[in-house]
């Protein structure tokens, strides 16, 4: 049996563009220290083509749309990271996110802040915020140069 090829999450990266669109090449800054992260999660619709006359009294189906899913990130806690999700949080608009894979690759979305809650508020923990994002559109993924 040969080795594993899997690689660990040490020394992924979560970003979101700084520069404005249409400025190549495009600039993205970390939005803080990533303790999790979920990636883009997407999923098909279906889209139901029984007839009467279906094959086998059998429902018949398509793929749909899909669904984009949800990111997210759950950040340690710090004044400047609570001020970027402030600020992205605030904007209604989509941003341009990036994650960075520790082999190089890298993957791009659009999306918007759902949420963000400062968590582990206790006697010896960590505080954390945890930053929800909705996806819009494809992702876009690239093999490491």
């Amino acid at each position: 049996m040969s080795e594993s090829e899997g690689i660990t999450a040490d020394g992924m990266s979560f970003s979101h563009r700084t520069s404005a669109a249409g400025v190549v090449p495009k600039v993205f800054a970390e939005i803080g220290q990533v303790i999790s992260a979920t990636l883009p999660n997407p999923s098909r619709g279906t889209v139901e083509r029984s007839h009467l006359k279906s094959p086998g009294k059998t429902r018949e189906y398509k793929g749909g749309m899909i669904e984009p899913g949800e990111s997210g990130v759950v950040l340690i806690y710090a004044p400047a990271t609570r001020t970027k999700a402030d600020a992205l949080f605030g904007s209604e608009e989509n941003h341009e996110f990036q994650i960075g894979y520790p082999d190089g690759a890298t993957e791009t979305f659009f999306g918007f802040l759902t949420g963000k809650s400062t968590e582990g508020a206790e006697v010896d923990s960590l505080l954390t915020l945890n930053v929800p994002i909705k996806v819009s559109g494809v992702s876009v993924y690239e093999e490491p140069a």
